[in-house]
């Protein structure tokens, strides 16, 4: 009869995360960018960070 182990998997990285399509490497740099962020986007970007009560909020107001 086989015995059941108790094994604790404590690896950050496993190798089923590595092999998703989405997966994005520690420190492996940003995402190439569809278009330039400009000045008026950071500017929008901070307005509404300042003037958002909650995360929920600020989700709103950003998906607009």
């Amino acid at each position: 009869m086989e015995e059941k182990k108790n094994v604790i998997d404590k690896r950050s990285i496993k190798l089923e995360d590595v092999m998703k399509s989405d997966y994005i490497p520690f420190l492996g740099g940003r995402p190439d960018r569809q278009k330039v962020i400009g000045s008026d986007d950071v500017i929008n970007l901070s307005i509404v960070l300042n003037t958002s009560d909650s995360v929920e909020e600020l989700l709103k107001n950003i998906s607009k």
